[in-house]
C-alpha cells in the first residue's frame, strides 16, 4: 500500500514538474498565453493517473481555472479566443459538480481554440 501512495505522489510531482516547464515556455503576458498556461496545467492535473482525491483534485482544478479567467481579461475581436473562454467557464461549471470528463472534453475544445487563437493573433 505504502509503494502505491509513493508511486501516485511521484507521478503527481513529475506532472506538476511538466506543467512548470511548460508555463516557461507559453508567453504569459497575452490573455491567450494566460488560458493556454492554466488549461494545459489543469488537463495535465485531471489525469487519471494523477488524480488522488477526485473531490480535492476537481476543487483545485477550478480555482486555478477560474483565476485563469480572471487574468485573461476581456476579448475583444478574436473569435478562436472567445470561444477557448467559453469553454474554459464551462469547464469550470462542471468541475465545481466534480463533473471530470466533461471538463476534460471542454478543455481540450479550449486547447484547440488557443491554436487557433495563435494563429489569428
Amino acid at each position: 500500500m505504502r509503494s502505491t501512495v509513493r508511486a501516485v505522489t511521484r507521478r503527481r510531482t513529475n506532472v506538476l514538474e511538466v506543467a512548470y516547464q511548460m508555463s516557461s515556455a507559453v508567453s504569459t503576458r497575452t490573455p491567450t498565453g494566460v488560458l493556454e498556461l492554466a488549461v494545459e496545467q489543469v488537463l495535465a492535473s485531471m489525469r487519471p493517473a494523477a488524480l488522488g482525491d477526485p473531490v480535492v483534485g476537481a476543487r483545485r482544478a477550478e480555482e486555478s481555472l477560474r483565476d485563469a479567467l480572471r487574468d485573461a481579461g476581456p476579448v475583444d475581436d478574436n473569435i478562436a479566443l472567445q470561444n477557448a473562454l467559453a469553454c474554459a467557464e464551462a469547464a469550470c461549471e462542471h468541475l465545481k459538480y466534480c463533473e471530470i470528463q466533461e471538463a476534460r472534453t471542454l478543455l481540450t475544445a479550449a486547447r484547440g481554440q488557443l491554436v487557433l487563437a495563435h494563429e489569428r493573433a
